[in-house]
């Protein structure tokens, strides 16, 4: 019986292998489990409770702290910088295409509505997707209402 558990051993380790999802590896180390149970000649519904058990409790034991542990750590870079500054406006900008300066450098750039905003416009840059700023256009008035 050792070499069943022994092969449910490997197929759950060739799952985890492929998916990656942190689940059948605890299943694993109930097999070892079970293939424990079964060298020491206990019938095989023990050893399947065993097998059960042990995964069951490796599982919501361990998978939190390795998921925190595993995870990728997103790390910002320096354009990420850019959110929240002023550009502006080189060529107009649509929902779809444009150009603004910002940081010294020109960006393709898009509105983050449906507006359209003319050249020579300051606009905020909302966020990066991609190699475009995502941009609005600034209220260029201040509190009275005055240009």
């Amino acid at each position: 019986m050792m070499w069943v558990w022994l092969g449910i051993f490997i197929v759950l380790a060739a799952i985890e292998g492929l998916t990656y999802s942190l689940v059948s590896i605890w299943f694993c180390i109930g097999a070892i489990a079970g293939m424990i149970a079964a060298a020491f000649g206990a019938p095989f519904w023990i050893q399947v409770i065993c097998c059960v058990i042990v995964g069951t409790i490796t599982l919501f034991a361990l998978r939190p702290y390795m998921e925190k542990t595993i995870a990728p750590k997103l790390t910002k870079t320096n354009l990420d910088r850019l959110e929240g500054m002023t550009a502006v406006v080189l060529e107009e900008v649509g929902h779809w295409a444009g150009a603004v300066k910002a940081d010294g450098k020109e960006w393709n750039a898009r509105s983050s509505d449906a507006n359209v905003i003319s050249p020579g416009t300051p606009c905020k840059i909302v966020k990066l997707d991609g190699n475009k700023l995502i941009v609005t256009a600034e209220n260029i008035y201040n509190e009275g209402g005055k240009q």
